[in-house]
Order: structure tokens, then C-alpha cells, then sequence
């Protein structure tokens, strides 16, 4: 994820017009060994003592994020930008919320998903009421990576390093985005699996205790209700992630596959549209100036990394989103929340 980020942010230059900035790549910090002439960064460290920097971007494993946001705020960095889960545990992720209230940190939390124009446009749709009054929704996101059972154990698949599963990795985003797009999640109840219960480690076989599978039935406001699943173990699906929502007046589909627009159908003209049928001015604003063009497009998955990182850099610079609302650590936190009670109602 380092190596991501670094991708994206060195590529800003390149993919934004009137790009405002200059930007050293102070420090690296990592365990590794690594040249710095291959990396971009003029020193690499192993510890977070003696920081002077202005933006810190936080890429490290999920029990490591407590500490080293600690450590910054501690250091006086004003600027903190963390890979997503915050912690991945609720407790930790409200106390760091007030944390960095009192000290005034401008905060932000990879969850890169509200990024893509498809989603942003979906928002604003829903907004107009394009679909009606909101009857239900489903939502997945299929991977197939811990599919291979000579896969060796990792963090990832410890609950004490990791905080949970699939619904950690990757129900995080889901549950942001329903949240985002539709409402504060009231109920939750659901499902786990783990398909793959123990794996070869450097200590011979170490068990897996977190779920490779999830199904969550999640009940909202106004009735809303609808379906999240996550899969680590979904064959074929190297990614594979869709949300539907479906109203009155008709549906949205969101597919990774077509980051750019969702899909709509409007049942009384009976008919599916995809692309610039209906604009708005403020979130075209907004999507102009934070997503490469097509022509300096670097994939999705760069893009919205990308998207995010210039989204904190014009934030902290006092730059106004018109519409794009960027995730901070209290929307880490509230989808933690959501994690924590999905945790506590789940049958294995």
C-alpha cells in the first residue's frame, strides 16, 4: 500500500492541470531495505521518533495505526492521512477521534471508494430523488485472494493484528458507502465463514481466526434495508464489487468495472441509461479537478487512491469541495462501529 501511495502521489504532477504543489518525499519508514534511489525518498528511518514533516501517510498493518497516529500527534504533525481501518477497533478508533480534535489535526481515512465519479454520481442522484423513495439494496465485494490454501498465514488472517476478516478488509468500504450514500445503519445481523482454519507460518501451521466470508442484513432509516457480502474466497473474482439500490421510480447500479457512471434504470420509460444523461454542475466541478482524465488515467484503483491523497492535500490547503465529501477519522469510526456490532450479533 506504500508502494500505491507513493505511485499516486508521485504521479500528480503528471495527471492534474495547475497542479499547486511541491512536494519532497521526505521520509520513508519502513523495516525494509530498500535504496533510496529506487524509492524517490531522500532518507529511509525504521522508527517514528524526530518527525518533521508536514503530511504523514500512514500504510501500515492495522495494529500498528494506534501507535504511530500517537507518536505523529505526539511529534506535532498537523497533517494525518491513514490507510483504512483506522484500527479496526471501535474503542481505540473514538479515542483517536477526540484525539485529534483537541489537537487540531487535519485527519483523513483511505476509504478511496467515495472517489469514484460512479459513486459520487450515484449520491447526487439519489439526492434528486432520480429513483424514488429508497426501497432496499445489495452490495458485494468478491475477491479470490486466500482462495489458495498454501497461502501462508499473515496479519491479516490474525483478529489480534487485524481486527476481523473479510468484513474488516473489505466490508469497511461497503459499510462506508452505504452510509454514505443512504444513511446511518441502524440494525445488523449476519453471517461469517472461515473456509481455510489453518495455514503454514514460520512456526509450521498457525490457525486462522478471523472469517473469509461475511453476510450481513443491515436495516437503515425510512425501511431501508438490504444485503453487504465480502468474500476473500469467491473463485474467478479477482474484483468484483457492485451496489444496487432500488426505489420507486427505479434503480442505480454502481460496478467497478465502470468506474466512471452508474447504471440507471428508470422503470416508467423502461429504459437503462449509463454515462452524462443527467449532469450536475457542482459534482462535475468537483470530479474535473480531483480525477485524472481519461488520458492520464492510471486504473481504478490508482485513480482513487489518487483522487483521495489530492483530496486531503487540497483540504488541508483550505480548498472547498462543492459536493465530495472526503472520509475522515470520524467516518472511519462510525463504520468501526457498525464493524463492532456486526462482530457482536454474528453466527459462525
Amino acid at each position: 500500500m506504500g508502494k500505491l501511495h507513493t505511485v499516486a502521489v508521485r504521479s500528480m504532477p503528471l495527471c492534474y492541470d495547475d497542479f499547486p504543489f511541491y512536494i519532497i518525499f521526505d521520509k520513508l519508514i519502513t523495516s525494509r531495505e530498500l535504496n533510496t534511489e529506487y524509492t524517490g525518498y531522500k532518507i529511509h528511518v525504521k522508527t517514528l521518533e524526530n518527525l518533521h514533516t508536514d503530511v504523514i501517510d500512514i500504510c501500515t498493518p492495522n495494529f500498528m495505526h494506534r501507535e504511530q497516529i500517537e507518536k505523529a500527534i505526539a511529534c506535532d504533525i498537523k497533517n494525518i492521512y491513514c490507510e483504512k481501518p483506522l484500527t479496526g477497533i471501535y474503542e481505540e478508533e473514538k479515542l483517536l477521534v477526540s484525539l485529534v480534535g483537541v489537537k487540531e489535526v487535519n485527519n483523513q481515512v483511505g476509504l478511496v471508494l467515495r472517489f469514484l465519479p460512479a459513486v459520487v454520481r450515484a449520491k447526487r442522484m439519489l439526492q434528486d430523488g432520480l429513483i424514488g423513495k429508497i426501497i432496499n439494496f445489495n452490495c458485494h465485494m468478491y475477491h479470490q485472494s486466500y482462495l489458495n490454501p498454501d497461502r501462508p498465514i499473515s496479519w491479516r488472517l490474525q483478529k489480534e493484528k487485524s481486527g476481523g476478516g473479510a468484513i474488516v478488509d473489505l466490508g469497511i468500504h461497503l459499510i462506508d458507502l452505504v452510509q454514505y450514500l443512504l444513511g446511518p445503519i441502524k440494525k445488523v445481523r449476519g453471517v461469517t465463514k472461515t473456509v481455510i482454519n489453518k495455514r503454514r507460518s514460520d512456526r509450521g501451521i498457525s490457525p486462522v481466526d478471523v472469517d473469509d466470508f461475511a453476510h450481513l442484513d443491515l436495516t437503515l432509516d425510512r425501511g431501508i434495508c438490504g444485503v453487504l457480502e465480502v468474500s476473500r474466497m469467491a473463485a474467478g473474482k479477482d474484483e468484483d464489487t457492485v451496489f444496487e439500490i432500488f426505489g420507486t421510480e427505479g434503480s442505480i447500479k454502481i460496478d467497478i468495472k465502470n468506474p466512471e457512471w452508474p447504471e440507471v434504470c428508470l422503470w416508467r420509460e423502461n429504459t437503462r441509461k449509463q454515462g452524462g444523461f443527467v449532469t450536475y454542475e457542482e459534482v462535475e466541478g468537483d470530479l474535473k479537478k480531483i480525477w485524472p482524465s481519461g488520458k492520464f488515467s492510471l486504473g481504478w484503483m490508482v485513480n482513487c487512491h489518487m483522487a483521495s491523497l489530492y483530496s486531503f492535500l487540497l483540504k488541508i490547503n483550505g480548498q472547498q469541495f462543492q459536493y465530495v465529501d472526503p472520509p475522515d477519522f470520524e467516518d472511519a469510526a462510525s463504520a468501526c462501529k457498525i464493524l463492532k456490532a456486526a462482530y457482536t450479533v454474528i453466527t459462525s
